[in-house]
């Protein structure tokens, strides 16, 4: 017995130290690690991943096919290498379509961050983690939320039963101890006489009067508002696996999101940057990339492209009025406003829907709460006396409302 009471706090801190130095070994956490992470993430994902082939190779154990040196010379300059004669660079080359490659402008640091990561994630397997949600999560948060809607109202509705039963009991027996008590109870009014007074028809007429009207105004504010639209598209293209799975950037696709009016709707010609490699997709196989191939004509068989095209028909799905102007690069660039703030969560979505209303009303709040970046933004450099204010303590922020974001000429010809 004795044994066993010291025995099983000596196991006990043996385990929470090896368990602490599992977690102090962890590659994952390191600098180098997590810098080459977001380096991967925001310029390498468009063509490539770590354990499966994109546009271009996948990258495991490419720090074995290649030297550090090499590697950084061909991730700075391709092109270069190629020229030099390089019988490796010649056959890569040659073997995905004579495709060019990028040249990117980063140092010899930044890419040995980025083969960290790929090495990281070439030979440490990523543990799951605690308490994970399933993939297909969504549907049953979405039953959760479900179920406990109908709980309440159960609870709310036996709440309800119990107070009336109650209310009437206590009635009672209020009513029998006057009348032990010899007091005068006055006979209680029929719940049809109440219902029959002209009081009463007055209070019904009024209120549904409101209802009416408060109907009316309501569904005439919603007049052309189409939110949760979500139309089926002649294409089925899923953010979830494009945005979400492999962290493709919004803008690598709606490249006008940063430089005018408009985010523009990709042409199919983009989409064979990735899909002249890629035949088959992870859910619906050839058949909706066929559809690609059908837009631009191109041959997946003899890898040409024929003189026959079909456009894609896409249903737009976020429309705003004639009146209203919106711009979205001073929105993305000026305002530094993410893409979910409007589109809710993209990447996560298999079939598109519109998240917000995209009223006025909606936007107008928007405009009231969301702090403009002073200090950061080189754009609101010309409001002098705010940041004077600012500098002075007068105000502690400042909001798109205070740079004249409700006045009206700013979003109505």
């Amino acid at each position: 017995m004795l044994r066993s009471k010291f025995l099983l706090p000596l196991f006990a801190l043996l385990l929470a130290l090896n368990t602490l130095g599992v977690a102090a070994q962890d590659p994952r956490a390191d600098a180098a690690y997590k810098e080459g992470e977001g380096l991967f993430k925001a310029q390498c994902t468009s063509c490539h991943a770590v354990n499966k082939q994109v546009v271009g190779p996948a990258l495991a154990k490419v720090y074995e096919r290649r030297d550090a040196d090499w590697l950084r010379s061909w991730i700075k300059n391709s092109q270069a290498v190629i020229k030099s004669g390089d019988p490796y660079a010649v056959e890569l080359f040659n073997k995905y379509n004579k495709s060019v490659m990028t040249s990117f402008n980063l140092s010899d640091k930044q890419i040995d961050n980025i083969l960290t990561y790929i090495k990281v994630e070439t030979e440490v397997p990523a543990a799951a983690a605690p308490g994970a949600a399933p993939a297909a999560g969504g549907a049953e948060a979405t039953g959760t939320n479900s179920n406990m809607t109908l709980f309440l109202a159960i609870i709310l509705t036996l709440l309800g039963v119990v107070m009336l039963v109650l209310s009437r009991l206590t009635g009672t027996l209020s009513k029998l101890v006057k009348e032990k008590m010899g007091q005068i109870v006055p006979d209680s009014i029929p719940l049809g006489k109440i219902l029959s007074s002209k009081k009463m028809a007055a209070l019904l007429i009024l209120s549904g009067c409101i209802f009416l009207g408060y109907a009316t105004v309501e569904q005439a504010q919603m007049l052309g508002r189409q939110k949760d639209y979500a139309p089926t598209q002649p294409i089925k293209f899923s953010h979830k696996i494009h945005a979400g799975a492999n962290k493709i950037d919004c803008q690598y696709c709606h490249s006008g999101a940063s430089k005018g009016k408009s985010a523009v709707i990709p042409g199919p010609s983009l989409c064979m940057n990735c899909h002249k490699a890629i035949k088959e997709g992870p859910v619906y196989g050839k058949t909706e990339i066929g559809k690609i191939y059908a837009a631009t004509g191109w041959n997946p068989d003899s890898m040409k492209y024929l003189n026959k095209t079909k456009p894609v028909e896409w249903i737009r799905i976020h429309n705003l009025p004639d009146h209203v102007y919106f711009n979205h690069s001073q929105h993305v660039v000026a305002g530094g406003v993410k893409c979910q703030t409007c589109h809710g969560e993209i990447q996560e979505m298999d079939v598109v829907k519109q998240n917000a209303t995209l009223g006025m009303g909606w936007c107008i709040n928007c405009h009231r709460e969301t702090e403009v970046q002073f200090k950061v933004n080189n754009f609101y450099k010309d409001y002098e006396i705010l940041h004077e204010k600012l500098k002075s303590g007068a105000i502690s922020k400042v909001t798109v409302e205070d740079i004249g974001g409700t006045e009206c000429q700013k979003c109505h010809y």
